[in-house]
């Protein structure tokens, strides 16, 4: 059963289905950094009006790298859109100290505005047939 929509997300929720980037308005970008704020919350047990911008993530607040994955699963259920943690800078997934709620917040906003990260061509697709392979490649 998907989560209930909050008002006023479902206007976000269809830009963030379109796919990356997007474009977000004022009022988007507000929602999301309110909806960060309240999965850290749910995910450190504590009223999302403790939570600074200031605050420091891992530091502060004890968040953890699990916890960060719990983060990103609330956002992708209220958003209905997943974040590739490979889009995201590695500070934000392993912990680094230092990192605040605000660079935190920031860091979603620049994923969800940026197209995503080209993936590389797997090796041996270039769609040439190997070596020897083909007709007329067995013995004469």
């Amino acid at each position: 059963m998907a989560a209930p929509v909050h008002p006023g997300d479902a206007g976000l929720i269809a830009k963030l289905q379109g796919g990356r980037p997007v474009a977000l308005a004022p009022e988007d970008t507000a929602r999301v950094v309110e909806a960060l704020r309240e999965a850290i919350g749910i995910v450190l047990e504590q009223p999302p009006q403790q939570i600074a911008d200031g605050s420091r993530l891992f530091d502060d607040l004890g968040l953890d790298s699990i916890d960060v994955f719990d983060v990103l699963d609330q956002l992708a259920e209220r958003f209905e859109a997943n974040v590739a943690l490979e889009d995201l800078p590695p500070d934000f997934v392993r912990g680094k100290e230092g990192v605040t709620f605000k660079d935190f917040a920031d860091g979603i906003l620049t994923y969800f505005r940026t197209p995503p990260k080209a993936k590389p061509a797997a090796p041996g697709r270039s769609g040439a047939a190997p070596s020897g392979a083909g007709p007329g490649a067995g013995p004469a």
